[in-house]
């Protein structure tokens, strides 16, 4: 039986227009990074639901996002935050020492522009997780995106889910429908060494303006 919870966001109203990738590498003092993630996002844009641009938006929020909370003081080099962005909605996952700091890191994230939603599921613990862990994490998330290309649905396309993995909890993200979301959690529960699936999915059926949370049991 694994945990399961879900974090439902409202669908973005407008797009963003292309230029932005010219106009950030102006601002941005990273701009060979921005520049690479750029490129790999016009690979997946073809079967992404975000448009292209806010695809860039979101390789740049992460960037900024990373950068911002690296240089300040009180966040340290021991602790360990992945950022991932998805339509917007920043995913925070990894290890802090005290509480102070993952508050601290909502805050610093909130603040970055094209930040829709921040979802902080930070652990505060003073044993960050090791090499062998960080290995173990990341072979399972390539083992839930494998399982995924077995779903079933007409019109799912599995490359369209974010996996992120911390001490084996898996976190999903995307714009998905309903029955694709479920599909999917419920896959994702059932792979082998998955010990709790956090949904950070968007529904692109919902017309709700609000942030729905529930807990259930997989």
């Amino acid at each position: 039986m694994h945990a399961m919870r879900s974090v439902h966001t409202p669908p973005l109203k407008s797009l963003l227009n292309l230029a932005v990738i010219a106009v950030l590498c102006l601002y941005l003092s990273g701009c060979i990074p921005l520049a690479v993630g750029g490129a790999a996002a016009v690979g997946g844009a073809a079967h992404d639901r975000r448009s292209f641009g806010t695809v860039i938006d979101d390789e740049t929020v992460e960037y900024t996002v990373t950068n911002d909370l690296y240089v300040t003081p009180e966040i340290k080099s021991t602790d360990r935050i992945k950022v991932v962005s998805v339509n917007g909605i920043v995913l925070l996952a990894g290890e802090v020492s005290s509480t102070e700091k993952k508050q601290l890191a909502t805050e610093i994230t909130s603040k970055v522009d094209n930040v829709r939603r921040v979802v902080n599921e930070l652990q505060v613990r003073e044993d960050v997780a090791g090499i062998g862990t960080r290995t173990s994490d990341r072979f399972l998330s390539g083992r839930v995106k494998t399982a995924l290309f077995g779903l079933d649905i007409d019109g799912f396309d599995p490359t369209r889910v974010n996996v992120t993995t911390t001490r084996k909890i898996v976190y999903l993200q995307g714009l998905v429908t309903h029955e694709e979301g479920e599909a999917v959690a419920e896959r994702v529960s059932r792979v082998n060494g998955v010990e709790g699936v956090v949904k950070v999915f968007e529904y692109i059926e919902s017309k709700d303006d609000e942030i729905e949370q529930s807990v259930g049991q997989q």
